[in-house]
């Protein structure tokens, strides 16, 4: 079975850009340590401006089990982050609260990773600034359009939301599906488009995008282990 999740952090900003080379590095081999330990199947990181997002896919046996633990994971890099505070205390990468998705991975490892064993793709992260009294109908209707489960898009898309901010993950060539495996219409999708999507979206702070694509810092994947 697949996890997906997101995570957002937040760098310190020290006087210009801050030397993560050697720590991404480190990072990115911690990870590719669980890929190879049967523990993760994808993990990737982006970057924009002050704001870091890492999308994981965790292998696990059933949905009861707890997600991993990323500050622990991504440990090196916390003298360059700023700690979001919670309940429970500090932590330096924030769970994010998915919205949106086409499918899910409940097929078994080989068939949810065909697609990326049958082609190149391309790993891509991107962002949204949603106006804060905009958020509860965004979230609204893209929950409901998961629910219908009739809308098709890429298999491996995933969008979260932290604050007013989206984070959305997906992969080129694209393979489109939807969640019920059908070819009925969306009629929920009618709804949303009804209201102004455009209205939703702060595109001055998204550099003149709905979503904004954001440089990649490293991504790892089962598969660039079997190549």
């Amino acid at each position: 079975m697949i996890r997906r999740s997101q995570y957002r952090c937040s760098f310190k900003l020290m006087g210009g850009d801050m030397p993560l080379d050697n720590i991404l590095d480190r990072c990115r081999q911690e990870l590719l340590e669980l890929i190879s330990n049967g523990k993760l199947c994808n993990a990737s990181f982006y970057r924009y401006k002050d704001m870091g997002f890492l999308y994981l896919e965790e292998i696990i046996e059933n949905a009861d089990e707890k997600n991993i633990d990323v500050d622990a994971l991504m440990a090196d890099l916390k003298p360059y982050l700023k700690p979001w505070p919670e309940e429970d205390g500090d932590r330096f990468f924030a769970p994010m609260i998915n919205v949106y998705y086409h499918h899910i991975p409940e097929d078994d490892l080989d068939k949810w990773e065909h697609e990326r064993t049958t082609s190149s793709k391309q790993r891509i992260g991107r962002i949204a600034f949603v106006y804060p009294h905009k958020l509860p109908s965004y979230i609204m209707y893209h929950n409901a359009i998961v629910e219908e489960g009739l809308l098709k898009g890429d298999k491996y898309a995933f969008i979260s939301v932290h604050e007013n901010i989206l984070f959305s993950y997906y992969e080129e060539p694209r393979n489109n599906v939807n969640i019920k495996n059908s070819d009925e219409e969306s009629k929920v999708i009618d709804k949303w488009l009804s209201v102004d999507p455009e209205s939703h979206f702060d595109r001055i702070k998204a550099e003149g995008s709905n979503f904004l694509v954001i440089p990649c810092l490293f991504s790892v994947d089962r598969i660039d282990l079997l190549q």
